[in-house]
């Protein structure tokens, strides 16, 4: 079997359709794919009746939570979650009416800016995604004003640049009683881009344990195997289960295409036996 538990659509940043995403799963011989679209579960239906239409691959129902801890913004990948619970579906909200309003408060910091960006970022997220900074950045390459998304986010929609807004997110706690109200198992999406010293991670992952967010992400596309020994030696100390996935978006970032991250060391306890 052969797990990715970590990927995206077009209904947050991703490129490409639920449908399109079985698809390539298929292809790379992915047999249990999670779709975990930023604060959002409108594509899961899509990817179920996808998933159904292949016949060879298993939908892990999925959503990825946006956090804030110490002013530091953290991804909480949910998964084999119910998107049908009435506890889960009121946080997802929550979180994106915060995407809503970032999104009108960066097309007004960029009109300040004599930058008029609503158009082009409207055109360019689909109908039902939420708006993400990716969008942003893709509009901003497309305006001319910058030659690639790496240069977008140099220039602009970081602190003390155009287009910079800070959001207070749900707290570990919100997370943790969110995902785990729907049945879901909580776990820290792609540890190592925080960077982190290993002692604070280790502080992370207590507050995380405490609010029942009780995984981490060990390998991913990004993840060497330094690394990922490192991280998996932290799940081992803390008790956590150890997750996979690519945190794929679009063809053209080929360092994070689906199924690229490293199998788990036999060592630990992958996510996927408490679902």
């Amino acid at each position: 079997m052969k797990y990715d538990l970590h990927c995206h659509s077009y209904f947050s940043d991703g490129a490409h359709s639920p449908l399109e995403l079985m698809q390539m799963a298929g292809e790379a011989e992915i047999t249990h794919l999670a779709l975990t679209d930023h604060d959002t579960l409108d594509g899961l239906a899509d990817a179920r009746r996808a998933a159904l239409a292949h016949g060879g691959i298993t939908l892990i129902n999925g959503v990825e939570l946006s956090c804030t801890w110490e002013n530091q913004l953290l991804h909480i990948v949910g998964l084999n979650v119910d998107p049908a619970n009435a506890v889960l579906r009121k946080g997802v909200q929550l979180n994106r009416q915060r995407r809503l309003e970032r999104a009108d408060a960066m097309y007004e910091d960029f009109s300040q800016h004599d930058i008029d960006i609503r158009p082009v970022v409207t055109r360019l997220i689909p109908e039902r995604s939420v708006p993400t900074r990716p969008h942003f950045a893709d509009a901003l390459v497309e305006m001319g004003l910058a030659k690639n998304k790496k240069q977008a986010f140099k220039r602009y929609l970081v602190r003390g640049k155009p287009g910079y807004i800070p959001v207070q997110w749900a707290s570990l706690s919100d997370i943790g009683e969110w995902i785990t109200a729907s049945g879901g198992i909580a776990v820290l999406a792609h540890p190592n881009r925080y960077k982190f010293t290993r002692t604070k991670l280790s502080r992370l992952i207590s507050e995380m344990r405490e609010c029942g967010i009780n995984g981490m992400e060990v390998s991913t596309g990004t993840t060497d195997r330094q690394q990922a020994a490192m991280l998996g030696e932290l799940a081992n100390k803390f008790g956590l289960l150890a997750s996979v996935g690519s945190d794929f978006h679009a063809m053209d970032q080929p360092w994070a295409r689906l199924g690229c991250a490293e199998p788990l060391s036999k060592q630990l306890t992958p996510v996927w036996t408490q679902f």
